[in-house]
């Protein structure tokens, strides 16, 4: 078999396929005997009747069969030999119906179809990330104390009798309503009326209230609040009923070795050397995070990857055909779920391409540099995420395998390593220094 493979635009390669004559011969032959031994031809015994009248009816029959065979191996084992990774469906030409095959000739035939493009990987110190060190400063930790001693202040009940002022904390009972319909509620809440997580109706309606006394507010909700940009109340009607408690003041505790005893560590000394610690560890975390995210968008501005324009619209179409499907399913407009539908052909098509190339780069990452996730390193990371989660390693694996996501976990933790390894071989960001004049 002769192929010969021409580059096309966007992705897509023309395969030109010759099957020799005598493999042509050689399939026409075997369907020929095998349907003379199985179809009976009045004036002939099974099997007896001349090969050369078998052709004349069964032609267009062996044709289609033959070429339903050669076709897509020839088209696998071109696939194959030249080292290509198809992408969608092959188009075949001539099409299948204008196709002839005649005895004793070769048969020629393109395949058209998008394939991965060949990646060369750059030089990894190409890549430039922040690799300053991580630094916490002391500031940073006594802010941090600072929340701790917050979270566990007391509220005390103020010995005078009075009513609500500004600036008080109190402590009420509230139930909420949401369309009508019973929502949250809680017995015993400390409220910071000078928060900015209490709604404005609530503190406007505790101001010079007695003890004792209950009220209820309906909730504005007709633009988001500030605290929650995403506010899932937005649009909604919220009705909620409340009964002060009591008028109460905090009370914080010392930042001190029994504060630190409260919390379970020995001393106060101890109890900060921990919080700066983990500090540091989260900052480490974070710095990781933003180096992942460097490599990512340089991967996809720098590095040079053709993605099938085909595949793109492919992607795009469908994935607007599943947005209007659910839209339909949910009963609302796109105004309503707030999805741009002019805008949002080019954001699929930007994520797609984002995403794909980010993919072929760490594949061709762990091609060239042997880095894989062997069974052993999964099960310690299966166990691991397991334990860290509190729950049972061996249910866990098996729910990962129950729900066919193995190969996608093993996949996500390669891509991890693959992320370490070019962090330690990318440069250092260089740094925009200005001095004074």
């Amino acid at each position: 078999m002769k192929v010969a493979v021409e580059k096309l635009d966007k992705g897509r390669v023309k395969l030109n396929i010759e099957i020799p004559a005598e493999e042509v011969k050689q399939e026409l032959d075997q369907q020929y005997q095998k349907i003379r031994k199985s179809v009976a031809i009045p004036g002939f015994r099974k099997g007896k009747a001349p090969l050369n009248m078998v052709k004349a009816r069964f032609s267009g029959y062996v044709q289609a069969d033959v070429l339903q065979k050669l076709i897509p191996t020839a088209y696998d084992n071109a696939i194959r030999d030249e080292e290509l990774t198809p992408l969608g469906e092959v188009d075949i030409q001539p099409p299948y119906d204008q196709l002839e095959l005649v005895e004793d000739q070769g048969f020629t035939f393109s395949a058209l179809v998008n394939v991965k493009p060949e990646i060369l990987l750059p030089d990894y110190s190409d890549f430039q990330i922040d690799k300053s060190s991580v630094n916490v400063s002391k500031e940073d930790v006594d802010q941090r104390m600072k929340q701790l001693q917050e979270i566990h202040t007391d509220y005390i009940p103020i010995e005078e009798e009075r009513t609500v002022r500004e600036g008080d904390c109190v402590n009420m009972s509230w139930q909420s309503f949401l369309d009508g319909e019973q929502g949250e509620s809680e017995a015993d809440a400390d409220i910071d009326i000078g928060s900015s997580n209490i709604f404005p109706e609530i503190k406007e309606a505790l101001i010079d209230m007695q003890p004792g006394e209950a009220k209820a507010v309906d909730i504005d909700t007709s633009q988001s609040q500030e605290r929650q940009p995403d506010d899932p109340l937005e649009g909604r009607e919220v009705h909620i009923e409340f009964t002060l408690n009591t008028i109460t003041q905090k009370q914080l505790p010392e930042l001190d070795d029994e504060f630190a005893r409260d919390l379970d560590h020995e001393n106060y000394d101890q109890f900060y050397a921990t919080i700066w610690n983990e500090m540091v560890e989260e900052e480490k975390n974070e710095q990781y995070r933003r180096q992942q995210a460097e490599i990512r968008q340089q991967v996809v501005e720098k590095v040079e990857i053709e993605v099938p324009e085909s595949l793109i619209e492919r992607y795009v179409q469908e994935s607007l055909t599943n947005i209007h499907a659910q839209l339909e399913q949910e009963g609302r407009t796109a105004e309503e779920a707030e999805i741009d539908l002019e805008e949002m052909p080019n954001q699929l098509h930007q994520s797609f391409v984002a995403d794909t190339k980010s993919t072929w780069f760490f594949d061709e990452v762990s091609a060239r540099e042997e880095i894989e996730m062997t069974d052993d390193e999964l099960d310690i990371e299966i166990r691991r995420i397991a334990e860290r989660q509190d729950r049972d390693p061996q249910k866990y694996a098996s729910l990962l395998k129950a729900s066919n996501r193995v190969e996608e976990f093993r996949r996500q933790m390669r891509d991890e390593k693959i992320y370490r390894y070019l962090i330690e071989h990318a440069s250092e960001k260089e740094s925009l220094i200005i001095t004074p004049s």
